[in-house]
């Protein structure tokens, strides 16, 4: 095989594709789907999305940017996501006295 090979995409958990996903918008805020997708190979970009925000506790905000298209010609608006925060423990509310 030579180095100039493609990669094959990750099969791994929804969990580390999350990871990955959270990773990236750390650093890279307001960004669309395809660009998000274009970094962390997760296959479908809109089911990890959808997982982080509704069943793995992540918080994801949703915005809309501007995109020119048709060569430069228009614009269009795709939606964006920010992560707002990582899932963590509940901390102890009713500490023992």
């Amino acid at each position: 095989m030579t180095d100039d090979a493609p990669t094959k995409p990750q099969y791994d958990t929804r969990d580390a594709q999350a990871a990955r996903v959270a990773d990236y918008l750390e650093q890279h805020h307001a960004s669309t789907q395809k660009e998000i997708d274009a970094v962390c190979d997760t296959g479908c970009i809109s089911r990890v999305l959808s997982a982080m925000k509704n069943e793995l506790g992540y918080g994801i905000q949703t915005g809309r940017r501007l995109v020119l298209c048709a060569s430069g010609s228009r614009t269009r608006s795709v939606r964006t996501y920010t992560l707002t925060r990582r899932p963590g423990t509940q901390s102890d509310l009713f500490t023992p006295s």
